[in-house]
C-alpha cells in the first residue's frame, strides 16, 4: 500500500497525468481512473484486468519529472525510513517468536520436572 504522504504526493502533484501502465491491458491511467477493491484493501488496480498497479504508481512517484527534486528527495528519504522499520519491526516480531517457542519449551519441561518429583514423592498418606 502506499503512505499516506505517497498519496499526499500523488495528489498534488500527479493528479492529470498517468501514473501507471498496466502491461497486460497496454494501457496508461491516470490516479483518478485506477479502481480499489474495498473487501480485499487493495487498491490502485487496473480497471480492466484488476492488476495491482501499486508498484508502478510508486515507481512513478519516485520518478515523476513534475514533481520538484526536492519533494522527490525527501519523499525517497520517507520511504527509505519506511523500509528500514518495516524490516526491524519483521526482526523484532521474529526474535519475540523465538523467545515465545523457547518459554513455551521452558515451562512445559517445568511442568514434566514437577509430575516427575510428584511420581518420585510416592503416594500420599490420608490426612498427613
Amino acid at each position: 500500500m502506499l503512505t499516506v504522504d505517497e498519496r499526499a504526493v500523488l495528489f498534488y502533484f500527479c493528479l492529470n497525468h498517468a501514473v501507471a501502465r498496466c502491461l497486460a491491458c497496454a494501457r496508461s491511467f491516470q490516479l483518478s481512473e485506477l479502481t480499489a477493491d474495498l473487501l480485499s484493501g487493495r487498491t490502485h488496480l487496473c480497471p480492466q484486468c484488476r492488476r495491482d498497479l501499486t508498484d508502478n504508481v510508486r515507481s512513478h512517484l519516485y520518478g515523476c519529472a513534475v514533481l520538484p527534486a526536492e519533494v522527490r528527495q525527501k519523499a525517497q528519504t520517507l520511504r527509505e525510513a519506511a523500509r528500514h522499520l518495516v524490516k526491524e519491526s519483521r526482526q523484532l516480531r521474529g526474535r519475540a517468536d523465538v523467545l515465545a517457542r523457547e518459554a513455551e519449551a521452558a515451562v512445559e519441561a517445568n511442568r514434566r520436572a514437577l509430575w516427575q518429583a510428584l511420581k518420585a514423592a510416592g503416594p500420599r498418606e490420608p490426612g498427613g
